[in-house]
């Protein structure tokens, strides 16, 4: 029989744009959706999950065009496009290869996703350097060789590579005169332009918990309840867990016959004491059948969820926070597909994790318990031909690499203003050595990175750098999420009181009963520096840049709209 030939890989428009499909997308696209697919899933029930990418003349990568290929139809159909039956055509070639490919993929998604926090209001620094030249008319070489010069003035080489606007004047535009206007167009920089986001579960939340129980089922309710057997054959059901608020209990079942393959198991009640709809094996531990019953609960009360900011990495911060957050700094367009080795978000360029703390002297700040980068530190161990990645897939290159630290604290400083605090406060060396030991982040991050990006940011904000105080508890009491609630335990780790409901109530008796030491940290305070308009998105540019109106180049604008 003959070979069936493999699809085109690219799809090329009337006017010589090439497209493909990605699926780097594809995971986070179906978490953020909470998209299901179905058993024998087609074409067409693929296409919200992947996205339509293109490739511009001149340039050898693809880049997103923020447009799913369910999207991409739907446009082509509104526009009623001549290229509608073909692009459906090439789609339904290409996905049909790769279909028993994606048959494999997961039909439930897991129930984390990212949502942003805000919009940072970062910008490129270029279009208001080219302003500045006063070169308002040349060709496309006049124009490339006045940018390249900017380099010598302050422009990161990065900055200016990553823009495209060199690459769009040698390939599409070689010959030509362009104004001004034109070429600060040309300038796009989206796909290095960081989203400000956290990791987040959607669903009914409940604050009551699960109690623990003993009691035992009669045997008489054992048909009303829908569980197996009856008086007199050997089989009991033991409730172990019932959840306090909404009656749900965790049963722990014992029962034998010919088509059982074991004797002892778990299942999960309603509110009327009756089995749900579940494995007929059941679960193999109680966690297991708590944790399906918390998935059955969100989905009853589905039309009362929302999305709860999740906290992985709370216990590893400096005792007695408020406001714990830990925010991803995520690189969602970049062409390249990294996984984070602490976050299920693709991309993360940056995770900060921060809180609002209280300085001895009676000032709020931002506190950064930790910066870290698992990108960067993934692609310097491959620089350093260690030996624990050899056997690993290298990580996709990514930008910033130098620049990362000071691309963190901008928003850090930006974000404690929007928080109406007196100042950004971070970590020293001597806080994460203590805390981590030698499995820390580079001490280098913290003893020169952070403070040169200070020092940078300082001077040309005209903002206070400083040392202030701050009183935390020490590890004599440290508070901790258990099973059954928020638990205070001593140094040894063990808990000196029952769980209570909410975090608060821990911390307080925590306070009560515990030690605390005094730490210095560095801390720049914004003191009365105005509303922050726009945050350079490379280097620090100068204080005017920073509280002017947000001054993204036009071409970024319309790429905005067109995605919307």
């Amino acid at each position: 029989m003959p070979t069936k030939a493999p699809p085109h890989f690219s799809f090329t428009t009337l006017d010589g744009t090439v497209l493909g499909l990605s699926e780097s997308r594809f995971d986070e696209r179906q978490r953020r959706q909470r998209y299901r697919l179905k058993k024998g899933a087609t074409y067409w029930d693929y296409a919200p999950l992947l996205d339509v990418v293109r490739r511009e003349r001149g340039f050898g990568t693809y880049r997103f065009t923020g447009k799913s290929a369910a999207e991409w139809v739907a446009d082509l159909r509104e526009r009623k496009s001549p290229e509608l039956d073909r692009f459906i055509q090439w789609y339904e070639a290409l996905v049909g290869h790769f279909l028993e490919e994606l048959a494999k993929r997961p039909r439930f998604p897991e129930n984390i996703y990212s949502i942003e926090l805000a919009k940072p209001p970062l910008t490129s620094s270029l279009p208001s350097l080219i302003r500045r030249v006063g070169l308002n008319r040349a060709s496309a070489e006049q124009w490339v060789a006045t940018l390249r010069a900017m380099i010598s003035k302050g422009v990161k080489p990065e900055e200016l590579d990553e823009s495209g606007v060199l690459i769009r004047l040698e390939s599409q535009f070689a010959g030509e005169t362009l104004s001004q206007a034109q070429v600060i167009r040309l300038i796009n920089l989206l796909h290095v332009t960081p989203k400000f986001v956290c990791e987040s579960r959607f669903g009914f939340k409940t604050m009551a918990g699960w109690s623990e129980c003993c009691q035992w089922v009669p045997a008489k309710d054992y048909k009303k309840r829908g569980l197996w057997g009856s008086k007199g054959d050997g089989s009991w059901y033991v409730i172990r867990y019932r959840h306090r608020a909404l009656g749900w209990s965790v049963v722990r079942c014992r029962y034998i016959d010919l088509f059982t393959r074991r004797a002892d198991w778990w299942w999960v009640l309603d509110e009327r004491g009756k089995l749900i709809a579940q494995l007929p094996e059941g679960f193999d531990s109680p966690e297991d059948a708590i944790e399906y019953a918390e998935h059955k609960i969100n989905q009853r009360f589905s039309s009362m969820g929302r999305e709860h900011a999740l906290a992985k990495w709370e216990r590893y911060s400096l005792p007695g926070n408020d406001g714990y957050r830990e925010i991803l700094i995520q690189l969602d367009d970049w062409p390249g597909s990294y996984k984070p080795r602490h976050y299920r978000t693709r991309n993360v360029l940056v995770h900060v994790r921060t809180g609002i703390r209280e300085t001895d002297d009676g000032r709020r700040v931002l506190f950064l318990d930790e910066i870290q980068s698992d990108w960067h530190a993934d692609l310097h161990a491959v620089g350093k031909d260690d030996t624990s990645t050899q056997n690993k897939a290298p990580p996709p290159d990514a930008p910033l690499r130098k620049d990362w630290p000071l691309l963190a604290l901008k928003l850090m400083l930006w974000w404690s203003q929007v928080q109406k605090l007196d100042g950004v406060a971070w970590s020293t060396a001597e806080l994460q050595s203590a805390r981590w030991r030698s499995f820390g982040p580079p001490e280098a991050l913290y003893r020169s990175a952070l403070p040169d990006a200070a020092r940078s940011i300082a001077k040309a904000l005209n903002l206070e750098l400083a040392q202030t105080s701050m009183t935390v508890r020490s590890n004599t009491r440290w508070v901790e999420l258990a099973d059954d609630g928020w638990v205070v335990r001593n140094r040894s780790g063990v808990p000196i009181t029952k769980p209570f409901r909410h975090r608060g109530q821990a911390e307080v008796l925590a306070n009560l009963t515990g030690s605390f030491v005094k730490v210095n940290v560095p801390v720049l305070w914004l003191g009365d520096f105005p509303t922050i308009k726009a945050i350079p998105l490379y280097g620090v540019a100068t204080e005017d840049f920073w509280l002017q109106p947000d001054s993204r180049s036009a071409n970024v604008e319309e790429i905005r709209e067109s995605r919307s």
